[in-house]
């Protein structure tokens, strides 16, 4: 969810993603990282996306995204109860990801983070020649001797991506705004690399990891390291955390409670996380992905 404004936790203010650009060339402001929640109840991750890219290699203008999901968020937050709110009211998450401004472009395929519980049948229409997970997303082209026209765009689920990325498959997938990716280049192993030069738009993260679990839910680290050299000058295994709350709403079996719970032991899993910004350097001790919802990832032995 982009925000018009975020907190600025080194000025203590909240300011627009234009007013932290001018400040971060001007050094006051030193990482997009050190943002939150403009609530003022509220200290859930913010990241100010593009802050850090040079103004000739920007796809677009900065902009602040929440990055966290809404667990991150404070009881009382303001902007928790206007993502709730929308929800309520039939707001899905494909919609979130694609607007009004994302043109039709038949020869594309788009992501389907849709969640189960919120599909309907005028959702989608089924092609007969994918697997269960896949949505043919429909959508309205209002140009031209067509407008008014439904026409079909077909859009995959992570779990279909991952199965024709592992079986050497190629296509074009668009990405929200438009922005057309390879497959290929959609998907980022997770080895060594600096935080930095991570892109602040969706890719798909993927590394061998373990699943261990507490009190509050489940960690899943990841085998290989990542590094921040710019804001804390370390070097760990990057997470990210499933809480009890996501597990016991889980509408996936393959995610039901004694299904994540087999995949703990000695052996890593292969993790496939889709993340809508990089992953967050955290405290000087973390590097941090965060994961929305069980659309977003895939998980294979």
């Amino acid at each position: 969810m982009k925000l018009e404004k975020a907190n600025s936790t080194e000025l203590r203010e909240n300011v627009t993603a234009r007013k932290a650009d001018e400040l971060y060339k001007k050094g006051v402001i030193t990482s997009k990282y050190e943002f939150t929640c403009p609530d003022d109840t509220c200290d859930s991750p913010v990241t100010c996306a593009n802050l850090d890219k040079p103004d000739s290699q920007r796809r677009r203008e900065p902009y602040h995204k929440l990055v966290g999901d809404l667990s991150t968020h404070s009881k009382d937050c303001k902007i928790k109860a206007d993502i709730i709110a929308s929800k309520r009211k039939g707001r899905r998450v494909l919609d979130e990801l694609y607007g009004d401004e994302d043109e039709y472009i038949d020869h594309a395929v788009r992501v389907n983070l849709n969640s189960h519980s919120n599909r309907r049948p005028d959702d989608a229409t089924d092609t007969g020649n994918r697997d269960e997970n896949e949505e043919v997303r429909l959508t309205r082209k209002e140009t031209g001797e067509g407008a008014g026209k439904r026409k079909i765009q077909r859009s995959q689920t992570i779990s279909s991506l991952v199965d024709d990325y592992l079986s050497g498959e190629n296509f074009t997938v668009q990405l929200p705004g438009s922005e057309l990716i390879e497959l290929c280049d959609l998907f980022i192993e997770i080895d060594g690399q600096d935080v930095g030069v991570f892109p602040d738009e969706p890719r798909i993260y993927f590394g061998r990891a373990w699943f261990n679990e507490n009190e509050k839910g489940f960690t899943v680290r990841f085998a290989n390291k990542l590094r921040s050299d710019e804001v804390e000058q370390m070097e760990v295994r990057p997470s990210f955390f499933i809480g009890n709350d996501a597990v016991e709403a889980s509408p996936f079996k393959k995610f039901c409670r004694a299904n994540i719970e087999k995949l703990k032991g000695k052996q890593p899993k292969a993790v496939y996380l889709w993340s809508d910004t990089g992953p967050r350097p955290v405290k000087g001790k973390y590097i941090n992905f965060y994961l929305k919802a069980f659309e977003y990832m895939d998980c294979r032995s």
